[in-house]
């Protein structure tokens, strides 16, 4: 089957390997295949994929540059925009070969779904599923952060693998889970790993089950009463409006 088709395509297998991809502009990216690719991608390949997307940003430190006000008004010392790599379909494919990779070294069981939440979750769950021919469905966004299962019923015997792009505290993987669970007429079965795409948080585990990442980054986040950069003289900008000052770029 094409999971095991992943697994074949091991180092010496591809053409372009991490340190390859690490000096790549943006065109190159956008012609790079998952079978092209040769081995584990390393995570300063990664991060320069995420970075040249404008998908990541990391403060250096310095408090004469300006840091991230978030949409809670919170402010942080980096911010993560997954959906900016996954707006094109050669990354999210080549990201969730990459996922599945790192699956086989930790669970291979059977799965019968890859879920995601709405909807950057719902667009590499979509990748994974296509890699591990597993059905596909995503949470559709509900009242007060609810994910809400709709349309369609999980059988006792399948087992459902949670695939998110994105994890900063365990907040999306419950709701998601506590939907699935109540929008399904039996007990659900879930694999026992979590997939994302880039992990964020202080927590590697999701009900027990271990949370496998391809990058993780320390981002801290504060009030602005409580933020050391507010302090000493950084100024506050939101990232998507603001992103070329934030990065430097103007």
């Amino acid at each position: 089957n094409r999971r095991s088709e992943v697994m074949k395509r091991r180092p010496n297998n591809g053409r372009i390997n991490s340190l390859e991809v690490s000096g790549m502009p943006l065109a190159g990216l956008r012609g790079l295949l998952a079978e092209d690719f040769n081995g584990d991608i390393s995570p300063a390949a990664l991060r320069h994929i995420l970075t040249i997307c404008d998908a990541l940003w990391l403060h250096s430190g310095d408090p004469a540059l300006p840091h991230a006000e978030l949409t809670s008004g919170k402010c942080s010392n980096g911010f993560v925009d997954v959906l900016r790599v996954l707006q094109y379909p050669n990354l999210c494919e080549l990201l969730a070969c990459q996922l599945v990779m790192k699956l086989e070294a930790t669970y291979r069981g059977p799965i019968h779904w890859a879920v995601g939440s709405d909807h950057a979750g719902a667009t590499i769950s979509y990748a994974v599923a296509n890699w591990l021919l597993a059905k596909h469905a995503f949470t559709e966004k509900g009242l007060d952060k609810t994910q809400l299962w709709k349309r369609f019923v999980i059988e006792p015997e399948e087992v459902v693998l949670q695939v998110e792009d994105l994890v900063t505290t365990l907040g999306t993987l419950r709701a998601v889970r506590e939907g699935i669970r109540q929008g399904n007429p039996h007990p659900v079965t879930f694999a026992p790993v979590v997939l994302t795409l880039v992990h964020r948080s202080d927590v590697y585990e999701f009900e027990g089950a271990p949370i496998v990442y391809l990058a993780h980054y320390d981002i801290q986040t504060w009030s602005p009463e409580e933020c050391p950069l507010c302090k000493a003289g950084s100024v506050r900008l939101r990232p998507k409006e603001n992103w070329a000052k934030l990065t430097g770029q103007e």
